[in-house]
């Protein structure tokens, strides 16, 4: 972590882990020696020597046999505090996917911490953010690494209704025209995949299903991109069964390849954007929290009801309502059958209200 580096646990852990009391005694005074070298003033000198006297405690007979039996618990250490290369301060927190400290994402990570790299990211999470918040809940309820929360950041800059040029995957999570079924509704009416709560909840069901059928995050993230034949395939041929032998190998697609790297950095910078030294927006999800992206009220609607109509009945904006409900292909709920309009809180009742108007307008305008 460079030559400057000094971590303050390297001293807690140093001590506590050496069993002879002589030795102790040496081993931290060798300790006070290199932070009298390396601290910038004498603060951690003497927290280094304050250890000495917990130190001779920890190390009486009493102590030991603590530690050496049956029902001793297990030492738990505070993340270690960094001061980093890059210039960051704070501490660093491991992700919950391995790898983000592998040879194959470094280049990822040096892409996004680029000069255009963090402003590319900055702006994603910031347009994301009022999608971010629901996506964290989800994932926290369902039991899913918190790192899936970065995948709509290399699928679709978290836009919902980001279409490739080659026009075969849309939305938040990118999902193919193939890949809907058992998962989200497609027709002439609707199209799912541009809703972006309903397809989280989709994508969370996909990987959830993924992750049983190979037991690992990485194999279900890669099949995630690459889809979960051409994994099992790969594994077939492979006597190693991780994600990384399989891109060693190249028995997986290229894109799939540079897939689970790109997220792992992703992931890793912003989840210790302090310590990378970059002023990411949060989107921190709390129960106690009130947030206004993803509460709503619903309304059932029987016909087709225009949500131009609807707005101008509500008197609200359009485009508020259309955002609600980027599902509706003819910005209309589907004729002859039952749907869920998606409303801002508290207006459900003014909007049946407001649809019962609509229904009446438009018998008058039939019968005349």
């Amino acid at each position: 972590m460079g030559r400057h580096l000094y971590r303050r646990n390297d001293v807690i852990r140093s001590c506590l882990g050496t069993q002879d009391k002589n030795r102790l005694f040496e081993r931290i005074f060798q300790l006070t020696a290199r932070a009298t070298r390396l601290a910038a003033n004498w603060s951690v000198i003497i927290i280094v020597l304050a250890l000495v006297c917990a130190a001779s405690a920890f190390a009486s007979p009493e102590n030991q046999s603590l530690v050496q039996g049956k029902k001793a618990a297990p030492q738990e250490f505070a993340p270690e505090e960094f001061v980093s290369e890059r210039g960051g301060t704070g501490f660093y927190f491991a992700i919950d996917l391995p790898g983000a400290d592998r040879e194959e994402v470094l280049p990822f990570k040096e892409r996004w911490l680029s000069s255009w790299g963090r402003a590319e990211l900055n702006s994603i999470l910031e347009n994301g953010s009022q999608y971010r918040h629901y996506v964290r809940r989800r994932l926290q309820e369902e039991g899913l690494p918190a790192c899936i929360e970065y995948i709509p950041v290399i699928e679709s800059s978290y836009k919902p209704l980001a279409k490739p040029a080659s026009g075969k995957s849309v939305g938040l999570w990118q999902f193919m025209e193939n890949s809907v079924e058992n998962y989200l509704r497609l027709d002439k009416w609707l199209d799912e995949r541009r809703d972006p709560w309903k397809s989280t909840d989709a994508a969370i069901k996909k990987l959830k299903a993924n992750h049983k059928q190979f037991g690992d995050w990485l194999l279900a993230i890669a099949a995630y991109n690459c889809g979960a034949g051409a994994v099992r395939r790969a594994l077939a041929k492979s006597p190693q069964k991780t994600f990384w032998a399989l891109a060693e190998a190249k028995l997986i697609p290229g894109h799939a390849i540079a897939y689970v790297p790109n997220l792992l950095a992703v992931s890793d910078i912003a989840q210790n954007a302090a310590w990378y030294k970059l002023d990411l927006p949060a989107a921190f999800y709390d129960a106690e929290i009130y947030s206004p992206y993803d509460d709503f009220d619903y309304i059932e609607t029987r016909n087709a009801i225009s949500l131009k109509a609807l707005a101008c009945e509500l008197r609200i904006d359009e485009k508020a309502l259309l955002a609600l409900n980027p599902a509706l292909l003819y910005e209309a709920t589907p004729a002859g059958e039952s749907y869920e309009l998606r409303l801002p809180r508290g207006m459900k009742a003014s909007a049946e209200d407001a649809i019962f108007n609509i229904m009446l307008k438009k018998k008058d305008a039939d019968n005349n």
